[in-house]
């Protein structure tokens, strides 16, 4: 099983803002539409009910929380998650957040997708758990994409 990390962050690993995205990049949400389209999406509590839509269509979408949540697939470790999905012979999971999500998730990764946006949003406060220095040690970028102006795609694997 592969297990992705997928999240767009500003030039200083601002991911949020009040439980939400601080941008909305229509060319960034194809791509990350296009992307996790027909597979396993695992998320936090604070995500899924930050998603304006619930469940993303077309994906098996399931929440890793303390807390059981109603109406979606729900796991109280990581370890539980994993062995569900391992079970079920998923081949790609895809890790879409929050920061404590990623962080808990991080030394599972195999492949990183970042998507970098180069505008500055006043009032982000949530922010990608690994400094960039700490990703380029131990991940090599294999893939780079400009989806617009203000957006670069890339893809990083474990080295």
């Amino acid at each position: 099983m592969n297990i992705h990390l997928i999240w767009a962050q500003d030039e200083n690993g601002g991911i949020g803002k009040n439980n939400s995205l601080p941008w909305h990049i229509s060319e960034d949400l194809i791509n990350f539409k296009k992307i996790t389209l027909n597979n396993t999406i695992v998320m936090g509590r604070k995500t899924w009910e930050s998603l304006p839509k619930r469940p993303l269509p077309k994906r098996r979408n399931i929440v890793l929380s303390s807390n059981k949540v109603n109406d979606v697939e729900c796991y109280t470790s990581i370890e539980s998650c994993l062995q569900s999905l391992e079970k079920d012979n998923i081949p790609d999971v895809f890790i879409i957040g929050g920061e404590m999500i990623y962080n808990a998730f991080f030394e599972y990764a195999d492949t990183l997708h970042i998507t970098f946006i180069s505008d500055s949003v006043n009032g982000i406060d949530t922010f990608f758990p690994i400094p960039m220095d700490e990703i380029k040690i131990r991940y090599q970028m294999k893939h780079e994409q400009k989806l617009s102006d203000n957006c670069i795609y890339t893809i990083w694997n474990k080295k």
